[in-house]
């Protein structure tokens, strides 16, 4: 408090306090103003003030301190905060001029375009730092041309004022002022002429750089143009120069060192601050002669606005800190430049101007009657700054802003109630708040709580809906749901929200949609069987009855052998097949000449055999156990869908083309076992000829080795049987033509022989491959091309384009996981979404713990090796990279390292353990564990 009442005394002293100096023109009366704003900072005030300026409207008062500090008030004395503040350390000139701030912060020179005077964030702002050009000391700006002086005593001209966006510079000259010591001010004189001062003298300059004319002046930075005269401070003394004949008009000794000085617009006094000492000294100009001092104020800086105020500083010691105050100084100037009448009349003027305005802003029903007030630019327009004219368009102001105020929280109440309020009048509420303050700012702040609680509202009953409409939508892939229009719809509303709540409705959005992705998943592809029929997901294919094929027999003679004077035939009976019996109750000889008329037990023979030993046995498939996933599931579907037509129109072939790995066979496999129909599975190779295809060869004790039919001829008449034909594309060109009979509509095979096997109607032909521009792989030939139908089998889906990732494959492992194996797929499917994807659900909810958690990530660890190494080998065998990856990732070596996860509680590590001792090549190994050890 002692501090405080010593550097300001009481508040009712300083403002009754006036000091009176009388003036060739009468007394002039300062007096000390308390309206200047305490700046937050408490330490401000221990950096002395470098440099100041007044706007030329005296609107605003812009302050350097040392540090890069700036203090930034308006008319009034309240702080505000500078638009785009640059980065400083040295604030050595502020200049206010046609409608530009410029600042030099070496080594910085900004210049803000003041757009609107009344309010600063619109001040557009260009920064300039080139290299060899270090803006120091000395700044002017006249018609649009900016001088200011840099390191090394140079002078640089540069045009401000054609370019609005400041985006260009155009440099209108550089020249050296070496001849007056280091740079202090310019000053222009004419748009052609600049006045330079220094530490050893002063000079005028042409723009080009010509010296013109030499003083021997050492004014430093105590210089000032007013009213055609150029006054200069130097040490003890002013000199007042003529701007236009540049002579010296005289020289007034004074008692202080003058730092700087400043004066009215009108050149009646001039105001010196002392380089040492709180002194202010007080020049009349018309007399010339030096007032008075005035002591307490006035040390270093100085400046006079235009509404007669004037701006300087003092320090004072506080114990073992000095401070350096700002301090706002009233004065009577206006009344020696204005006579009392004409003051009389503008006041009346405006406060005519000011009643209409009231009377209209009052009538005001909307925004649009506020706008373009002529009353309100008449009081802004009076050319007198009288203090009280600026109280009247404050006042102005501040009811024009209640009244725009409540005009717009009625607008956007309005709004609410019919709910057409959304995010555009959320941001107009967020403007409104960025300039807002006090009672203005709290209704507005409850003006945007009402708001967003009604755009919460509104969000929370759109995604009910949403949810309704979509109720009868179904879809795997949520692209296909997103195209939905009820989607759209909702997107457009998100639209119309707040930044936040339109994020917090499109993750609301993800996660419903993929709500309905998994339960449509998990409903969509399943396996289920009635006693007669199967049902793959939405295609369902009949059970086969287990008809077995029935097969001829006859009799066969063996060999032929003379006995006494007859010849007797050895008899036996041959299936179809080529199983043979011999008669058990009867000789296997008969006379010869008795077979040309079969005797009776023969015939009753063959009748016998015929009634039980016709048939071929039935060939069981064989059981498979399989893991019921969505990606399994939409593939049998896919293969039925294709088996089907094949049956329906009884032509053509189903190839199945697939990485290696990925289950083609075991695709088949399930087919085959779960619709009771016996499998045969036909290897194909480049070595292959035409009789592996048609017949094989056994070998009999009795009788040596025989030809029989091959697996392909007897399932080609087996009742229901399915041919896989593995490997298809490696057959070689020559069998090719073999088979272009049996995959088209003619299904039949040409043996040898000559004979022709014709497959039966019900029998299913199907191939396997691998991509054909796989290195090492033969493109499949033409001919088939044309008979067959191409399924591309794909690994199980892992990541999509959005980032989701699928848990099909880790449905198959979660079995060798003991915490998961107890879920049912349908709980693994919601818990893994609910860690991996953070698709969050109530059935997730109740399932999760730690252990579980842990085993789940550790086997999205492993998913996300193998698929990486499944993209390089792919990249490698398809020419997309050239690092060698040969090594197939398959579904049955992640499998295997499933099994050990839980020994290793490592995806890394099991990889590294089960996979690369598999891969023999050094180069390949190294590659692999890169890819490992980075995933």
């Amino acid at each position: 408090m002692e501090l405080l009442k010593r550097l300001f005394g009481g508040k009712e002293k300083q403002t009754e306090e006036v000091y009176e100096i009388t003036t060739s023109k009468g007394v002039l009366k300062l007096w000390l103003e308390q309206d200047l704003q305490q700046d937050p900072d408490p330490k401000v005030e221990e950096y002395w003030i470098e440099s100041l300026d007044v706007s030329e409207d005296a609107r605003w008062l812009l302050v350097g301190r040392r540090y890069g500090l700036f203090q930034f008030y308006d008319w009034r004395g309240r702080l505000h905060r500078l638009p785009a503040r640059p980065p400083a350390q040295v604030v050595s000139e502020i200049l206010f001029k046609e409608n530009f701030l410029i600042l030099i912060t070496p080594p910085y020179l900004v210049v803000y375009r003041i757009e609107d005077p009344e309010n600063p964030a619109t001040w557009k702002s260009f920064k300039l730092s080139q290299e060899g050009i270090r803006p120091s000391m000395g700044l002017d700006l006249m018609r649009g041309v900016l001088a200011f002086g840099v390191v090394g005593n140079g002078v640089y001209a540069i045009d401000v004022g054609e370019d609005l966006s400041l985006q260009r510079v155009e440099f209108k000259s550089s020249f050296s002022v070496s001849e007056i010591g280091e740079l202090r001010a310019i000053k222009f004189l004419t748009p052609s002429k600049l006045f330079i001062t220094g530490t050893e003298g002063s000079a005028i300059y042409s723009l080009s750089g010509n010296l013109l004319k030499k003083f021997p002046y050492r004014a430093g930075r105590a210089v000032a143009l007013i009213n055609g005269r150029l006054i200069l401070g130097e040490e003890a003394k002013v000199i007042v120069l003529d701007a236009y004949t540049e002579e010296e008009l005289y020289k007034i000794d004074v008692p202080l060192k003058v730092s700087q000085l400043d004066g009215d617009p009108e050149g009646l006094f001039v105001f010196l601050a002392d380089a040492e000492e709180n002194h202010l000294g007080i020049l009349d100009l018309q007399t010339p002669q030096y007032l008075q001092t005035l002591e307490g104020f006035g040390y270093s800086v100085v400046k006079v606005s235009k509404d007669g105020y004037i701006y300087t500083s003092r320090w004072i010691q506080d114990k073992d800190r000095k401070l350096y105050q700002l301090v706002k100084l009233g004065s009577n100037l206006v009344d020696f430049i204005y006579p009392k009448d004409r003051q009389e009349k503008v006041l009346k003027q405006a406060e005519k101007a000011y009643k209409e305005f009231v009377s209209k802003v009052q009538k005001a029903r909307d925004l649009s009657q506020l706008e373009d007030l002529n009353s309100l630019k008449e009081i802004a327009s009076l050319d007198i700054p009288l203090r009280r004219i600026r109280e009247l368009y404050f006042e102005a102001e501040e009811l024009l802003k209640k009244k725009r105020l409540e005009l717009f929280l009625e607008q956007i109440r309005e709004k609410v109630q019919r709910g057409t309020a959304g995010q555009r009048e959320l941001k107009e509420i967020e403007e409104w708040l960025r300039n807002a303050d006090g009672e203005e700012f709290e209704k507005l702040s409850r003006a945007k709580e009402e708001l967003e609680r009604e755009l919460k509202n509104r969000l929370t009953r759109a995604l009910e809906e949403l949810k309704v409409a979509l109720e009868g939508k179904e879809s795997q892939d949520l692209e296909e749901l997103e195209a939905e229009e009820e989607v759209k719809n909702f997107r457009e509303f998100l639209n119309t929200l707040s930044r936040e709540l339109s994020r917090e409705g499109e993750q609301s959005l993800q996660r419903l949609l993929q709500e309905k992705v998994i339960s449509y998943r998990l409903k969509r592809f399943r396996i289920t069987t009635t006693e007669d029929r199967v049902f793959f997901g939405r295609e369902d294919f009949p059970k086969f009855s287990g008809e077995r094929r029935r097969l001829s027999w006859r009799l066969k003679v063996e060999e032929k052998l003379p006995i006494g004077s007859e010849i007797y035939a050895k008899i036996a009976f041959e299936r179809e097949d080529g199983v043979l019996l011999e008669p058990k109750r009867y000789s296997n000889l008969l006379p010869v000449k008795e077979l040309k008329s079969m005797p009776k037990w023969v015939r009753s023979y063959l009748r016998h055999l015929r009634g039980l030993f016709s048939y071929e046995p039935y060939r069981l498939p064989l059981f498979v156990s399989y893991e019921e996933t969505p990606w399994f599931v939409y593939n049998l579907e896919r293969f039925v869908s294709m088996v089907k037509d094949q049956l329906s129109f009884g032509e053509g072939i189903l190839i199945l083309e697939g990485d290696a790995g990925v289950g083609k066979n075991f695709l088949v496999e399930v087919f085959s076992a779960l619709t009771n129909r016996p499998l045969y599975i036909i290897p194909c190779h480049s070595k292959m000829e035409k009789e592996d295809l048609t017949y094989t060869y056994e070998f009999d004790p009795k009788k040596g080795t025989k030809r029989v039919f091959s697996d392909l001829i007897k399932a080609l008449q087996t009742p229901g049987a399915v041919i896989y034909l593995d490997e298809i594309n490696t057959l070689p060109p020559a069998l090719v033509k073999l088979f272009n009979p049996l995959f088209d509509y003619r299904r039949y095979l040409v043996m040898p022989t000559g004979e022709v096997i014709k497959a039966r109607s019900d029998v299913i032909l199907v191939g396997g491959m691998n991509p054909q521009h796989y290195l090492g792989v033969s493109e499949l030939p033409q001919d088939i091309k044309s008979r067959a139908d191409v399924m591309f089998v794909d690994y199980p889906p892992f990541e999509d384009s959005r980032g989701f990732f699928h848990p099909d494959e880790a449905l198959i492992l979660k079995d060798y996981v003991s915490s998961l194996s107890e879920l049912s797929n349908e709980e693994f499917v919601y818990l893994w979404y609910a860690l991996i994807n953070q698709v969050e659900t109530p059935q997730a909810k109740r399932l999760i713990n730690p252990t579980r958690e842990r085993h789940i990530y550790l086997l999205f660890d492993l998913l996300k090796i193998a698929n990486r190494i499944r993209k390089a080998y792919r990249d490698y065998q398809s020419q997309r990279s050239e690092e060698p990856v040969e090594f197939v990732f398959s579904i049955r070596d992640t499998i295997r390292c499933a099994r050990r996860l839980e020994r290793y509680n490592s995806a890394q590590r099991v990889v590294i353990e089960t996979i690369l001792p598999k891969v023999s090549s050094p180069l390949e190994r190294e590659i692999l564990k890169n890819i490992i050890e980075s995933t």
